[in-house]
């Protein structure tokens, strides 16, 4: 191919960037501007569209959460070559304000080359604006295509240590209980007049018991089970929040479990809602509710392998900076 027809084919690719409208994150609160008077990005050629095989570039827009960074290499996937990979914000570059997270990475070019960035917290349109016309001049000199790079190994690596952490974290919780604990059921520990609720207490062997009582007697609506954690005391406790609807009177049913064996009854059953609340708390709190027919994870499929996040002697920012940051916290 000619130099004169290769500058050409150039030129007219650089005047029909067209972005796959797939927005990762909060960065793309600024974008609906940019397709609006003044700014009017159709002026540039540029057009969202619904999908990438039609795509030239895909912007990382904001944190870069374990399930949005694995759609973003199956949307690049598929888009037609050449592809290009445009970032913003600063949790593309550096982590951001989510930079301790345990369910997000903190680079994008850990998984792409990237063609430019704009940074800021959250970039302004007109900053994206400046982005699509460096990119636009960009391609028009013969920027080449954008590619993977060896994200494979990156996410195998950290899923291993974050699973050998779980492993490690599990066999290092005490036994040990320092916890008092009285049953008060079918009376209040606590009464709150103002606002309907009374909080009563139970042994865990009783849970199923109790709540199937207060559900014939009209508490027909589980609104929550909480779940507190006391390293120190060796326990978790647990509130189940039931409502009666006809008079919007709560009970809290105040329980415990071991952390070391934090194992339960399950109430699926009984309050069918709890099927995905019961997961929940296992995922977040590593409670085991026994008879669950699908115990598993829910929210953080394929975001976290390590032990139960929200456990208050879980120090997942520890683990960040060791991993991601090597050990050095302001290096990010």
């Amino acid at each position: 191919m000619s130099g004169l027809l290769q500058r050409f084919i150039n030129w007219a690719r650089s005047r029909s960037p067209w972005m796959i409208h797939y927005c990762a994150a909060c960065g793309a609160v600024e974008f609906p501007p940019l397709v609006m008077s003044p700014l009017d990005w159709e002026r540039y050629g540029y057009m969202p569209v619904p999908s990438p095989r039609q795509s030239d570039f895909i912007a990382g827009m904001g944190y870069l959460t374990r399930k949005t960074v694995k759609l973003m290499i199956n949307l690049y996937r598929q888009m037609p070559s050449p592809k290009y990979v445009v970032a913003g914000c600063n949790c593309t570059a550096t982590g951001g304000l989510y930079w301790d997270s345990y369910a997000t990475y903190k680079r994008l070019d850990d998984f792409f080359t990237v063609s430019g960035w704009v940074l800021g917290c959250m970039p302004m349109p007109d900053d994206w604006t400046s982005l699509i016309v460096d990119l636009r001049r960009q391609i028009e000199n013969g920027l080449g295509s954008d590619k993977l790079v060896g994200y494979e190994e990156l996410i195998k690596k950290i899923e291993e240590e974050e699973k050998r952490w779980r492993i490690e974290y599990f066999k290092s919780v005490q036994d040990k209980m320092n916890y008092e604990f009285r049953e008060t059921y079918p009376e209040c520990a606590e009464r709150y007049e103002d606002k309907k609720l009374c909080i009563t207490t139970i042994e865990n062997s009783k849970i199923r018991a109790v709540l199937s009582e207060l559900k014939s007697k009209g508490y027909i609506l589980l609104s929550n089970i909480d779940a507190v954690d006391y390293p120190k005391n060796g326990v978790i406790e647990l509130y189940y929040i039931v409502e009666n609807p006809s008079d919007g009177s709560q009970v809290a049913v105040k329980t415990y479990v071991p952390r070391a064996r934090p194992v339960i009854d399950t109430v699926s059953d009984i309050y069918p809602n709890a099927l995905f609340i019961e997961r929940e708390v296992y995922e977040m709190m590593g409670i085991e509710f026994k008879g669950h027919p699908r115990l598993e994870k829910w929210i953080l499929d394929g975001n976290w392998e390590g032990p139960p996040p929200l456990r208050k002697d879980v120090d997942t920012a520890s683990y960040i900076v060791k991993v991601f940051y090597k050990d050095d916290k302001y290096g990010r």
